[in-house]
């Protein structure tokens, strides 16, 4: 007898694990913007990945969806909002996602929105006015959905393109001459150009401009799966106060 309760109890063990390790499956998607995601071939890795795996560390009943490929960042907004995707890592805060999607308070990291030009562009720029003031003499080039378009917006006078959907199609048109800047955080921006083997045809501008918002964060679907929220939230805060985001951040920190 005792025997049977002891082989009903493994099975039952058995066959909860599994519910228990999906019951909090975080579905999730990569963005085309590297160093935050990076694609090898059918691997993806990046910051956001090592984010992931620390928090499934500390927190082992979450458990993030398997990657497979990039996805545009206005259909990661929009599957976020529809419920589709529960979470997604590395996003600026904005009036607008606030109003769609819930933020995990504790940033990600932390980053510095910056120019790049060719390399033989003698352009002195200090800010917003200088980049109005060159009218079509100075298109500034942005990737489509992110917070850099938002940003230009509030800047009528400057002229802005914001077809690309990836830093890379950017700086190609940049090196074009479709587009005298590229408009993209720092960190993005400088993995983007020893990547694509732009060194020494394209600079980053020494002027950082001073934005609102250069922290990124989690943001959890207002759909998503009862407990995955507050779990998130608990997880990524002892990482921040362990130092561990700060060790993950500083191994893709632009050198």
């Amino acid at each position: 007898m005792k025997h049977t309760v002891q082989t009903l109890l493994v099975g039952l063990i058995a066959v909860m694990q599994p519910i228990a390790a999906s019951a909090l499956e975080i579905r999730t998607a990569a963005q085309d913007s590297q160093p935050k995601f990076i694609k090898d071939g059918e691997t993806i890795t990046g910051l956001c990945v090592d984010v992931f795996k620390a928090i499934e560390r500390v927190d082992p009943e979450l458990k993030f969806s398997e990657l497979r490929d990039f996805m545009p960042l206005p259909r990661i907004e929009a599957w976020l909002e529809e419920g589709k995707l529960d979470a997604f890592c590395g996003l600026a805060k904005t009036d607008k996602r606030k109003a769609k999607l819930d933020f995990i308070e504790t940033p990600i990291y932390a980053t510095q929105s910056v120019l790049a030009a060719r390399i033989d562009d003698k352009v002195d720029i200090k800010g917003f006015d200088d980049l109005a003031k060159l009218g079509d003499d100075g298109v500034v080039l942005v990737v489509n959905g992110t917070v850099h378009v938002d940003i230009l917006a509030a800047h009528p006078s400057i002229k802005f393109d914001a077809g690309a959907k990836d830093t890379s199609t950017n700086l190609n048109k940049l090196i074009a001459g479709r587009g005298r800047f590229v408009f993209q955080n720092d960190f993005a921006l400088a993995d983007e150009i020893k990547r694509d083997h732009f060194v020494g045809k394209i600079k980053i501008l020494p002027t950082q401009f001073e934005l609102e918002g250069t922290e990124r964060y989690f943001v959890v679907s207002k759909k998503a799966t009862p407990g995955i929220n507050d779990k998130l939230r608990a997880a990524v805060e002892k990482l921040s106060k362990s130092g561990e985001l700060a060790r993950i951040f500083l191994a893709y920190k632009p050198k």
